[in-house]
């Protein structure tokens, strides 16, 4: 049957059972005809061209692809740039690159809400994005050597306040991108939906890849007096490109299709719910309580039932994935400071004696490794599992993925003594950030090859082609309508929550005197322990197509729902 035909049977079910409709609150019933009413002559088009992407498409696309041309413009080079302009010890350095990847991840929260809530993904994308501008303009122009104070003796607070408004721009857009994105497609085309999440997770990783080949270059040539920085030039073409793109996203407005938000905080409303739900069932007798089943049913006269079941089924996903992974993501996240501190100590010229490879180039090994192993995994490696009666499921795409990015870290444990010992031999001394930093790709004949680190970059990145799509996806899937932006969010503040734990042990094991190999080892064993809790949740988690709901209007909108979809 071809996907036009799914569509057309789809509806005819829709329009022939309708009764889930009648068991929605008015203002539920409001937001299904206003949405309805907004995209008619959308929804049209995309019927008469199901397998066609819409329109829209083409103008997401360039916007993400821009944004994170400019997020990856910036963030592998924080580490150095704080090190060679600020001034910071290595530890400084490291612990504010972490806690701008901590904001940066934390901000979705308010990005989400506001847009299910008030402004709509279109408005909540436009308006962050320029919040996300006015902070790379001050990041380009507090690069400019002595602006801030002597090159080496910055104010540390007034450099990371760019970081704060960046952080706070680019949070408030990720979760509603690729949201956004879905949105354009209609419920039927869920073959078509995955097609677009493939090109979207492509865009970001060739965004990531030019950029970091690009602007490491720039950032390590002399301009402005200085002899080897020029960090407002590289910080200028990052800055210039999203411009560009949030243009380009801007004029697609005629062609999106609209979810109309809520109109009403929805965290705030769910715990409203949750309260006067809790406060009814602790107050009824045991014949109320067997009469309503499920405690939150007691809050249905006022939110409605399919609300309360989509808070139950928002709730126990992100049980499952925000603690445990936030111990993945504490490992991940240092792949832009742990590891590139480690790069300074190794020979950067991995392709000859005159050759120099900056740790920001190197890195690219992981956008070089998404964007060939993730349609292999896609196309090849699940299929055939498949095949062979073997259902890699989402939860365990997650496992595995989970599992690879420990050992990848746990390499880098290994590696990390015959590093320093290389690096002593060679008379170098870490002692001085900036000089450290100033050894960033260059040639070292007693230092580790910087080839020792390809191993863990293979590793992390495999890992993270398994872990960080299926968590977005795991997210969208197991979240009800209502909550699929706030969902994106909470598996992005995983990410906030990591670096948090890097602020609170970092700077407790250095206190404690911990080499570089004994912290990496420890950070491995915690992150096994966050696998462990992971595997134990995942075994008892029901997904939510299984998942009995809690009341009628529930039970009825849920299998229309599964009825129009394919997942």
């Amino acid at each position: 049957m071809s996907e036009k035909q799914d569509i057309e049977k789809s509806q005819a079910v829709e329009l022939q059972e309708p009764t889930h409709l009648n068991l929605l609150t008015e203002r539920e019933r409001e937001l299904l005809e206003l949405e309805a009413r907004l995209n008619s002559e959308l929804d049209a088009k995309l019927l008469a061209n199901p397998d066609r992407h819409p329109t829209a498409v083409y103008f997401i696309l360039p916007n993400e692809f821009g944004e994170r041309f400019c997020y990856y413009g910036v963030a592998p080079n924080l580490n150095k740039y704080f090190m060679q302009i600020t001034g910071m010890s290595k530890l400084d350095a490291k612990i504010y690159t972490t806690i701008f990847n901590m904001l940066a991840y934390f901000f979705p929260l308010l990005g989400a809400a506001l847009s299910d809530s008030f402004l709509g993904k279109w408005w909540t994308i436009i308006s962050f994005s320029v919040i996300y501008l006015i902070g790379m303009i001050l990041l380009t122009v507090f690069a400019i050597p002595n602006l801030l104070g002597p090159i080496g003796n910055v104010n540390h607070g007034l450099t990371f306040l760019p970081m704060v408004i960046i952080a706070l721009g680019t949070g408030g857009i990720k979760p509603c991108v690729s949201s956004h994105g879905g949105d354009q497609y209609l419920p039927a085309q869920e073959r078509a939906k995955d097609r677009f999440f493939a090109l979207f997770y492509v865009s970001i990783n060739v965004g990531a890849l030019i950029t970091q080949f690009v602007v490491p270059v720039i950032a390590d040539k002399g301009c402005m007096g200085q002899k080897d920085t020029c960090y407002p030039f590289a910080f200028l073409l990052p800055t210039i490109v999203f411009f560009l793109s949030l243009v380009i996203f801007a004029v697609g407005h005629r062609w999106y299709r609209v979810v109309p938000p809520a109109g009403e905080f929805l965290p705030w409303k769910a715990i409203k719910a949750a309260f006067l739900a809790r406060s009814r069932h602790s107050k009824a007798s045991k014949e109320e309580r067997e009469a309503k089943g499920h405690w939150l049913n007691f809050a249905e006269e006022e939110y409605g039932g399919v609300f309360l079941d989509e808070c139950r089924d928002f709730a126990l996903s992100m049980a499952v994935v925000v603690v445990p992974f936030s111990f993945c993501k504490m490992l991940y996240v240092q792949n832009q400071s742990e590891w590139a501190t480690q790069y300074y100590h190794m020979n950067g010229a991995l392709f000859g004696k005159d050759s120099k490879i900056l740790a920001a180039q190197y890195s690219n090994l992981n956008t070089i490794f998404i964007i060939t192993l993730l349609p292999f995994l896609t196309y090849v490696v699940y299929p055939f599992c498949e095949r062979r009666g073997f259902n890699f499921t989402l939860k365990r795409r997650m496992a595995v993925g989970y599992f690879l990015v420990i050992v990848a870290f746990a390499l880098s444990a290994v590696i990390s003594g015959p590093i320093e010992e290389g690096f002593k031999r060679a008379g170098r001394s870490s002692s001085d950030p900036k000089v450290l930093a100033s050894y960033d790709g260059t040639y070292c004949a007693e230092c580790l090859s910087g080839w020792a680190q390809f191993p863990q970059w293979f590793l992390i990145s495999l890992g993270e082609c398994m872990f960080s799509p299926t968590g977005v996806q795991f997210m969208y899937v197991e979240s009800g309508r209502q909550f699929r932006a706030v969902g994106t969010s909470f598996w992005l503040v995983a990410s906030s929550f990591g670096s948090i734990w890097i602020t609170i042990f970092d700077p407790a094991m250095v206190n404690a005197g911990m080499s570089t190999t004994a912290r990496n080892w420890t950070y491995s064993g915690i992150g096994m322990g966050g696998l462990v809790l992971y595997l134990v949740l995942a075994w008892f988690y029901v997904p939510r197509k299984e998942r009995q709901s809690i009341n009628q209007a529930a039970r009825e909108a849920k299998e229309a729902e599964y009825r129009l979809t394919s997942y």
